[in-house]
């Protein structure tokens, strides 16, 4: 059975482009990578592959189900899976296109800009006091082992799943500096958090208003810490 586009989903922009695709009247199959990213998904009349994929498990997918187009709705952080989806289409000569989530400019004065991980990490062994990490579990070892004091000074929200405990237990985290919550987060929530934790700075991907970064600015603001904030990565 072919399908008329297979979207890497799992955001909501995912969401967003299979409703317009449907409302076309289109024949839609989904990948996402954990069943988390199913849950979201599953009002929808789609078809849908659940699991993580590498080049080649992308490629037998889509010789299984064909697809005639491949929309590419993934995090913008997600570099590899973008990276890995191209490189199939490209392989079986399916069009491939990106949806980009649209970029904000943030009006706040203390705001670090930087390129990557490493950078913030370079950047935060410069600045004093407690760390509020919100760049999730995938990135937490690289702060643990690149920052200075990491075991005292760095706290991590993450998403409240066993796999990001173990993650951050694995990178050597106290499991009182392990925060798990579930987004999305709203002004409250972050400024709690920096109170509670007496954090003077906290770091965050740019994953646009979705990703909830102009609230977590807000909260910077008001609480006068800055805030480092990691470009997304160039697609």
């Amino acid at each position: 059975m072919k399908y008329d586009v297979l979207v890497i989903a799992g955001t909501t922009e995912s969401r967003q482009v299979i409703e317009k695709e449907l409302n076309k009247g289109r024949r839609v199959l989904a990948s996402v990578a954990t069943d988390l990213g199913a849950e979201m998904l599953s009002d929808y009349d789609i078809d849908l592959h659940v699991g993580r994929l590498d080049e080649q498990g992308f490629i037998s997918l889509l010789q299984e189900k064909p697809c005639g187009e491949i929309i590419d709705a993934s995090h913008p952080f997600a570099a590899i899976v973008t990276e890995t989806v191209r490189k199939a289409a490209e392989s079986l000569g399916i069009p491939y296109h990106r949806y980009d989530r649209r970029e904000i400019q943030y009006d706040y004065q203390n705001i670090f800009r930087v390129e990557n991980v490493e950078e913030a990490v370079a950047l935060l062994n410069q600045m004093e006091g407690n760390i509020l990490l919100t760049t999730g579990a995938n990135t937490a070892a690289v702060y643990a082992r690149g920052v200075e004091k990491a075991v005292d000074r760095v706290f991590v929200r993450v998403l409240d799943t066993p796999a990001s405990y173990e993650a951050c237990a694995r990178a050597g985290y106290p499991a009182d500096h392990v925060i798990g919550q579930m987004p999305p987060y709203n002004l409250q929530d972050n400024l709690q958090l920096i109170r509670q934790l007496d954090a003077r700075v906290m770091v965050s991907k740019d994953s646009g208003r979705t990703g909830g970064v102009d609230v977590k600015v807000e909260a910077c603001r008001q609480a006068g810490i800055p805030m480092i904030l990691i470009a997304r990565p160039h697609s």
